[in-house]
């Protein structure tokens, strides 16, 4: 049986780290004598989103999860500003995380793969869900205006929606998601600020993929569902990479840890090794 949110949130703490200036808001689950892993959430999600994937790590790991700039309970910062991997070093600095292991998810996955390239011997490893690597963005990682403006518009049409409405679309949207999901899912799309749309930016996945220099695990789903990561993709990033290895997790679209839980958990457990009392 499936946890309420607030159920597993409740013994969760919470501070703020400061990035750059801005206030970055952080919750901590699990047990700080056991190994760090810090959780990146997507595009109009928020910390609060992984609460799934934190009580079923919590007793192994000291579960750290981000509220990017613009989301969440984090400040808004206007502009381009500094990179996203700026709010990761700021919670791994400020928080005095030795070696993190680190999760993200689509742009979140993006930018723990960034912060794992610029930060060598940093990251101890580094689980990928379907991060925006078209075939297309290898050399360019960047979007066109046209594009960031469709991206803010969509942004300031989840903010300004009502909770019924975002109910209405997430069960319209992700059917197969478990009904436990939609109420962080709806809180995090009315929290979100069209300055997150700014924050997508970035050199192209190649040159990432290249600096990686830690055991990585790229999951991705069917592109046919919504996955964003091809087969040919994947293939390319692990020829690129030793490091890295993919996987194709069936049935299952963009959201991987969502649609395919059990399955992500076991992939993810498996990758991460559980550690030894």
């Amino acid at each position: 049986m499936i946890s309420e949110p607030s159920e597993v949130m409740a013994d969760w703490q919470e501070c703020d780290v400061d990035a750059d200036g801005v206030a970055i808001h952080v919750y901590r689950a699990g047990r700080p004598d056991r190994p760090p892993l810090v959780l990146a959430h997507g595009l109009s999600d928020s910390g609060r989103c992984w609460w799934r994937v934190a009580q079923a790590l919590e007793n192994d790991f000291d579960v750290v999860m981000i509220d990017a700039r613009n989301h969440g309970q984090s400040e808004t910062a206007p502009g381009e500003g500094p990179p996203p991997t700026a709010d990761v070093a700021a919670v791994v600095e400020q928080l005095g995380l030795d070696r993190p292991a680190l999760i993200g998810h689509s742009v979140g996955a993006r930018t723990v793969a960034d912060f794992a390239a610029g930060h060598p011997g940093v990251v101890s490893r580094l689980v990928l869900i379907d991060p925006p690597w078209t075939a297309s963005q290898e050399s360019d990682g960047g979007i066109s205006d046209s594009r960031r403006e469709a991206v803010r518009s969509w942004l300031v049409s989840c903010s300004s929606a009502t909770t019924t409405e975002l109910r209405a679309l997430a069960h319209e949207q992700h059917p197969t998601w478990p009904s436990e999901e939609y109420p962080t899912w709806i809180e995090s799309n009315q929290q979100v600020r069209p300055e997150a749309a700014d924050t997508m930016v970035g050199s192209g996945w190649g040159e990432t993929v290249a600096a990686i220099d830690c055991p990585s695990l790229l999951v991705h789903g069917d592109a046919d569902s919504g996955g964003m990561v091809t087969d040919d993709v994947a293939r390319r990033v692990t020829a690129m990479n030793s490091a890295i290895t993919a996987m194709r997790i069936a049935g299952a679209g963009h959201n991987i840890h969502r649609e395919q839980f059990d399955r992500f958990m076991e992939a993810t457990r498996n990758f991460l090794g559980r550690p030894i009392s």
